[in-house]
């Protein structure tokens, strides 16, 4: 008897969290709640049955809000009868309660919550007992609108004067109502005005340049996977090309897990690929926005692991002011190295020498690699000072090289673009100092 009531309560909570898969917009205020649970019923040492017995019951409940709701419960036991002449086997208990709760720390992933109410517990059909409880419990939200659920009560019978503790262990789950769960996020982290808004555009606006790239996630993972440095370099050199263009970066995830949760998560995988983009190809973090947009617009199922997959990625949003620009082809794969310089200046600074080791190291690995070596300056003084200056800083990344790591000097090209390719704003002193610098770039040979 107790194996099934364990498979069927295994049995209700799969399906349960089957149908929150198809269920749209889970709502707590205004919900009804479905609460299966096992437990331990501890009573009194003087009753003629023992004092444990394993429970199992099921409650159902009503919210009004985010923090009070009602539920009626209802609970079976079946203790042993241990005095001989009273009849043989079990004493069958059925206890109904009618209970208040109140929740805090509403919206968050574990929830505390009281209740208390009144109630009746009927003995074999020979003898029923009015009864107070009153206690509380934890719910931890597995999703949106399903909860595994802890509770522990005192139970006190008004006519036979006996005290008992029921604890239980279950799930809850929560379908109807007219709102979603109130999501209280983080005050470190506002949520933009436009991210409901940009959630519902599924054309790109006039001036706006779409990519939409294969970059997934791993489950519940924001770190960038490596096979995935060709795509990024295909922004990389979008931004390059057009160094007007600022980029919006949106993440989102699968269904799996809370809103707030997957909010936050989708938050961190924008911000990875904007950090990817800053680290390894120098593009301006100023020109780089995030947009975290959870579990919203899927393009696959959440039914199956492959469409959860699917919905674990990350897309950009380019502008380009007004004009259409194509996406660049995909090139060959890069490493780079980046160098910054003074206002005015093209001395080598030694604090990038473990930089220059590490590419020196990598040049020396791969014997057929040749590299370009370009330098840059920001927008002050007339554009044909700027050009030279940029050429001597891309000669000094090269002469390091060549004198300080034995790299041969014909596997070295150097350009200079002087202030015509700006990775960061021009109008702040920081942005300025942003743009003095040269970068190496050594690309592998086509397969």
């Amino acid at each position: 008897m107790k194996k099934m009531l364990l498979a069927g309560l295994a049995a209700i909570s799969a399906t349960f969290i089957i149908a929150h898969g198809a269920a749209a917009q889970p709502a707590r205020t205004g919900a009804i709640s479905v609460s299966p649970h096992l437990g331990w019923f501890w009573t009194e040492g003087s009753e003629s049955y023992d004092a444990h017995s394993l429970d199992w019951g099921v409650g159902v409940g009503y919210s009004f809000n985010e923090v009070l709701g009602v539920e009626f419960t209802f609970d079976k036991m079946d203790p042993d009868k241990k005095i001989r002449g009273s009849g043989d086997g079990d004493m069958d208990i059925h206890m109904f309660k009618f209970d208040g709760l109140y929740h805090w720390r509403a919206g968050k992933k574990l929830e505390p919550y009281v209740g208390a109410g009144l109630g009746f517990a009927d003995y074999e059909g020979s003898e029923t007992r009015f009864l107070v409880d009153g206690g509380g419990g934890l719910e931890y939200f597995i999703m949106d609108n399903l909860s595994a659920r802890v509770d522990s009560r005192y139970v006190f019978t008004f006519n036979h004067s006996t005290s008992n503790l029921l604890t239980t262990f279950g799930v809850t789950y929560y379908f109807g109502g007219s709102t979603t769960r109130a999501i209280k996020a983080k005050a470190a982290r506002p949520a933009p005005a436009h991210r409901e808004a940009l959630a519902r555009v599924t054309k790109p606006a006039k001036g706006v340049t779409c990519f939409n790239l294969k970059v997934h996630f791993a489950f519940n993972k924001a770190n960038i996977k490596p096979k995935y440095d060709k795509e990024l370099k295909r922004v990389a050199d979008f931004m390059r090309a057009n160094p007007d263009a600022h980029a919006t970066i949106q993440a989102y995830a699968d269904a799996v897990g809370s809103k707030e949760y997957n909010m936050e998560l989708t938050d961190r995988r924008a911000v990875a690929v904007k950090d990817y983009l800053v680290k390894h190809f120098h593009i301006g973090a100023d020109r780089l926005e995030t947009e975290g947009m959870g579990k919203s617009n899927p393009v696959a199922t959440n039914l199956t692991n492959a469409g959860r997959a699917q919905n674990r990625r990350a897309v950009r949003v380019f502008c380009s002011n007004g004009k259409e620009m194509a996406e660049p082809k995909l090139r060959q794969t890069c490493v780079g190295l980046k160098v910054m310089f003074d206002k005015g200046s093209a001395k080598f600074k030694s604090e990038y020498e473990p930089e220059m080791k590490r590419v020196a190291e990598y040049m020396k690995e791969h014997p057929g690699i040749k590299g370009t070596i370009e330098g840059y300056t920001d927008n002050t003084g007339p554009d044909s000072f700027n050009k030279t200056l940029s050429l001597k800083r891309a000669l000094s990344v090269k002469n390091r090289l060549v004198k300080g790591y034995g790299i041969s000097a014909g596997r070295l090209k150097t350009v200079g673009f002087g202030g015509s390719r700006p990775i960061h704003t021009n109008t702040t002193a920081e942005g300025r100092a942003g743009n003095r610098y040269a970068v190496e770039i050594l690309c592998t040979p086509k397969e």
